[in-house]
């Protein structure tokens, strides 16, 4: 009996055992899997956190462009926009903006418009390329990649064959026939490399709608492909003119020397490609977590932001008493970096 009550005794407590050991495995998993929930928490909390801090910088940007606006009608680098914009801190947290002027560019989705190609686009496009010392007929390449039809321009060969797209190097691949929504989509372009976009990329935009090219913020490159045989050295004097005082008319630009040999038509047809003001910016926003423990998280967002006057039956409605037509300044796009973008 006593042998018996001893095993007995002793099952009981290697069952208490085995019973404390199972409880202590439980309890350490549900406390490792409450720190990793607690931890993810912290995470989404920071993250949505640092998402709301890219909306707070997007809509200071917007902010700052509209208030530019309602003092004048032009746009350079004398504006409260075109200034550095020192970082500001949100509790822990700190946003820097950075604003570009887009219309100080060439937008590639100019090429090609309303189902029509514009011609005079093509042609400062092309002497672009050529004082980059590129080959111009990289312009006919990017333009067959947005148009409609499927023909080489004023070639009539097979778009499929003749510009197969370099991504996937397929010769029966067909191009997408839509606008660009990324300058490095060019990559995807017949005869644009890395080594070309990195050439390109200071001098080019993509706004999926008509962008006139701002003559007050425009790089002398840029004005110097506007008429045939120039140059940047050419353009200083313009260059010089407006780092005085913004330019606020094209005729302005027609009276300079190095214009003199545009005729008439030539003057009636680049006239609408030109502005005083910029119709689209783009915004760098970087939020950062200011983490004083471990490496600080960042996000960043590239913001397409566009300017435009107010519809002509809205403004009739306005009270304003002045003569200047009123502008609305909105996002068009919102892109979220998990690392520095090209900018």
């Amino acid at each position: 009996m006593s042998m018996t009550a001893n095993s007995q005794r002793g099952v009981a407590l290697l069952t208490i055992l085995l019973l404390v050991v199972s409880i202590t495995v439980v309890a350490g998993s549900m406390l490792a899997s409450q720190k990793i929930a607690i931890r993810r928490s912290g995470l989404l909390f920071d993250q949505n956190q640092l998402l709301q801090d890219i909306d707070a910088g997007q809509q200071l940007a917007v902010t700052m462009i509209l208030a530019d606006s309602n003092l004048n009608d032009t746009d350079s680098a004398q504006d409260i926009w075109a200034q550095p914009i020192p970082p500001y801190t949100l509790a822990s947290h700190s946003v820097s903006i950075e604003l570009r002027d887009e219309s100080g560019r060439f937008n590639i989705n100019n090429l090609y418009q309303d189902g029509t190609a514009n011609t005079t686009a093509l042609a400062v496009f092309q002497r672009l390329l050529t004082q980059l010392n590129l080959e111009p007929d990289i312009a006919i390449a990017i333009l067959d990649w947005q148009d409609a039809d499927g023909e080489v321009y004023q070639d009539g060969g097979d778009e499929s064959t003749v510009y197969a797209q370099q991504s996937n190097a397929v010769a029966t691949d067909a191009l997408p026939n839509q606008p660009f929504v990324s300058i490095d989509q060019l990559l995807e372009v017949k005869g644009v490399s890395a080594e070309t976009l990195a050439v390109l990329r200071p001098y080019l935009t993509a706004v999926p709608y008509y962008v006139p090219i701002n003559i007050n913020t425009a790089s002398p490159v840029l004005l110097a492909a506007l008429i045939d045989g120039a140059n940047s050295q050419q353009m200083q004097s313009l260059v010089d003119m407006r780092a005085q005082q913004a330019l606020t008319s094209i005729d302005t630009v027609w009276q300079l020397p190095i214009f003199g040999s545009v005729n008439d038509k030539q003057r009636k047809a680049l006239t609408p490609m030109l502005a005083v003001d910029s119709q689209a910016f783009m915004a760098l926003i970087t939020a950062t977590d200011n983490a004083t423990v471990g490496q600080a998280r960042e996000r960043f967002a590239t913001v397409l932001i566009i300017k435009t006057v107010v519809d002509n039956n809205q403004a009739s409605n306005s009270s304003e008493v002045d003569s200047k037509m009123p502008k609305e300044v909105k996002v068009v796009t919102q892109r979220l970096w998990a690392f520095r973008p090209s900018f």
